[in-house]
């Protein structure tokens, strides 16, 4: 099917991140997010794709379930790790919910944003258990620190819609104390791992104490996922200068 007339009605805009929620031929709710060469889509609810894989609402469930039954058998740990090619297929479907929760921020569907990052925290987990090699692991490991950064802001956005600011403050040190766990764990406490997503994160916490208006936090929301649209979500660096970027919109 052509889709040329819907990309007419709306045009690329290379300097924003145009995201839009349309009801599906199944009456169902779906995000679009309008791309230089085209469309998007992202089903709501379930698996970004709308699959399910081995007849589970995702991978990880799926993984989650089979360790699990292992445990309840006595299986050992050893024959349940997770071979290259199963920790690449997890890889891709952190890929599908990131651009869901990055779209669910730009959409203000906080509640979405934190359920898709703590999905993706957990395949984390689960690669950092049972990832045969431990390389696997590690190429996601990187993003750990961004993750916990979304999380932090939807959760705390929330709490700013209903005037908790003594909320946001300890939603803010949760989340800078969980990415200063994960520099601990690894031992990269001397690394640039999660350095720029806590200094953005204490910045956040000063602009909430200063008591800017909430638009200014919204504008800032809203740079952060233009900034991270259409980028390589396995690009370390790529996402780095972008964070760096956001940076420099709050000077």
């Amino acid at each position: 099917m052509d889709i040329k007339n819907i990309l007419d009605k709306w045009h690329y805009d290379p300097y924003g991140f145009s995201v839009r929620l349309v009801e599906g031929t199944d009456g169902k709710e779906k995000i679009q997010i309008r791309l230089d060469l085209g469309l998007l889509q992202l089903e709501l609810e379930g698996r970004p794709d709308g699959t399910k894989p081995h007849n589970k609402e995702s991978l990880l469930d799926y993984y989650l379930e089979k360790i699990e039954n292992a445990d309840n058998k006595g299986v050992e740990e050893s024959d349940m790790e997770l071979s290259n090619e199963e920790c690449e297929l997890l890889r891709h479907e952190a890929i599908q919910y990131y651009h869901r929760y990055i779209s669910l921020l730009e959409l203000e569907k906080y509640h979405g944003v934190i359920k898709d990052t703590e999905h993706n925290i957990g395949i984390l987990d689960l690669m950092s258990s049972y990832a045969e090699d431990k390389s696997d692991f590690m190429s996601y490991e990187q993003f750990r620190p961004y993750i916990i950064m979304i999380n932090t802001l939807a959760r705390g956005r929330l709490a700013l819609e209903k005037d908790k600011d003594d909320a946001v403050m300890k939603i803010v040190d949760k989340g800078i104390g969980m990415i200063n766990e994960a520099r601990e764990t690894l031992d990269l406490q001397d690394s640039l791992y999660g350095f720029r997503e806590i200094k953005f994160l204490e910045e956040w916490k000063t602009d909430i104490s200063s008591d800017h208006p909430p638009s200014d936090l919204e504008k800032l929301e809203n740079k952060l996922a233009r900034a991270v649209r259409g980028e390589k979500y396995e690009s370390a660096a790529r996402l780095r200068d972008e964070i760096h970027l956001m940076k420099k919109i709050k000077k």
